[in-house]
């Protein structure tokens, strides 16, 4: 028995009077707080003969707590906390030397390369065609205005903000300066405390994406998250399916289709390109497919198409995943204009499980999908005269052969038919008219 499984399908209306995404962007663009942790692992070495290691987080974080009113959030401050923290560690013992060296590491953080998160780049080109996109973010201004400038990213914004404190009263008072209607307006961030809770206390939208490594002060207990209305996505390429901006079906459609016996349909992932690359690189798939399924089928190909798998608004498409890896993917793609109610199916397993009636059941449970969930009236596929597997699964599923296109595909130097085969949504009825 096969069965659906929703993992990520949030309210896509809640968005729809959304106008400007505004974004954080320390650890929700580009690499930061790993940066702090690192030089923070560099002062215990510094400091390594007036103290043990245990001894400096708690110490260094409650100097950098009682200095914030003083020197806010950033490089600089964060510095001058670090001279501080050794010279009470060390009762007063750190050298002139040691304090050049600790200035030395603050100057590397400033200088530091601004690594962007995985998808940032492209998920904002993409997201400014259909928004008006900002930035609010606080810290030393002249930090953040040169990691902006050096980001690449700068072109894209409309307006930046800089802030010296991330709570309700700055978030109401940059919106009414900047004439930002609170409902037209989208929070995107990686902490709770600073870029979530504010906004949703004001009646805001927010969406949380939460980074592997959170600064102390800006963790939240989890009970004074309760409550509030927000989505959490994993990382920033998600924000385009959850908005959906091209209203493009594939956008708005699940995380985990079936689960079936030994086997389940879902969405690919960057970890699946080793898994898909061993299982697609076989002649005997490729003979089968059309010549974009390359042969050899390299990691790089594999990385290639989970990137488009990922991103493709008008094609749905899932990894079949057998015993916990990506043997395989099938998908339909969306027509366009008269034939916007048609789609083409298109699969491949791994050889090594055929004979299993795996691509039967995936085929079955594509087109309950298709029929049931995205509202098409007619699925159709068209397969190669030498693959009488695929003839064979494709009636098994209820397809019906509609004709053959005679000499239509030139496939490794040799001339084959290609079969039409197409099933009909049996709850939509013919137009009589």
């Amino acid at each position: 028995m096969l069965e659906k499984t929703d993992l990520i399908q949030p309210s896509m209306q809640k968005y729809d009077n959304i106008k400007i995404i505004a974004l954080d962007a320390d650890d929700t663009l580009w690499v930061n707080e790993p940066i702090f942790q690192q030089t923070q692992d560099k002062l215990k070495e510094v400091l390594s003969a007036y103290i043990e290691p245990g001894q400096l987080d708690e110490r260094l974080y409650e100097t950098e707590r009682n200095n914030l009113r003083l020197f806010g959030y950033g490089v600089k401050g964060f510095v001058l906390s670090m001279i501080e923290t050794a010279v009470q560690l060390s009762g007063g013992k750190v050298s002139g030397e040691e304090v050049r060296q600790i200035i030395d590491m603050g100057k590397a953080m400033l200088e530091h390369p601004v690594d962007l998160l995985d998808g940032v780049k492209e998920t904002v080109e993409t997201l400014s065609e259909y928004y008006e996109l900002m930035v609010i973010t606080k810290g030393d201004l002249f930090d953040q205005e040169s990691k902006i400038a050096r980001s690449g990213l700068a072109d894209y914004f409309k307006r930046v903000e800089i802030v010296s404190e991330k709570d309700e009263a700055t978030y109401r008072e940059v919106l009414n300066r900047n004439g930002i209607q609170l409902e037209e307006v989208l929070m995107v961030g990686n902490s709770l405390k600073s870029d979530v809770l504010p906004i949703c206390k004001l009646g805001g939208k927010a969406i949380h994406i939460p980074f592997h490594t959170t600064w102390q002060h800006e963790k939240v207990e989890s009970h004074r998250a309760n409550g509030y209305d927000y989505d959490e996505i994993d990382n920033l390429r998600q924000l385009i399916r959850l908005l959906n901006p091209q209203k493009s079906p594939a956008l708005n459609d699940r995380e985990v289709l079936i689960e079936g016996r030994g086997f389940r349909l879902r969405r690919f992932s960057p970890a699946d390109t080793s898994s898909l690359a061993h299982h697609a690189n076989n002649a005997n798939i490729a003979v089968r497919l059309q010549d974009r399924f390359p042969h050899p089928y390299t990691e790089k190909d594999a990385r290639q198409f989970i990137e488009y798998a990922l991103h493709a608004g008008m094609e749905t498409v899932f990894a079949i995943e057998v015993d916990g890896e990506a043997a395989g993917a099938v998908g339909i793609i969306f027509q366009e204009d008269v034939y916007s109610q048609s789609g083409e199916l298109g699969y491949w397993l791994g050889e090594g499980y055929w004979g299993r009636g795996i691509v039967s059941q995936t085929v079955k449970a594509i087109v309950r999908h298709a029929f049931e969930d995205l509202g098409l009236r007619r699925v159709y596929a068209r397969i190669f005269s030498n693959n009488m597997a695929s003839k064979r699964v494709l009636e098994k599923a209820g397809f019906q052969f509609e004709g053959m296109a005679r000499q239509a595909v030139v496939k490794n130097e040799k001339v084959l038919d290609v079969f039409h085969y197409a099933i009909l949504n049996p709850r939509m009825q013919p137009d009589e008219r």
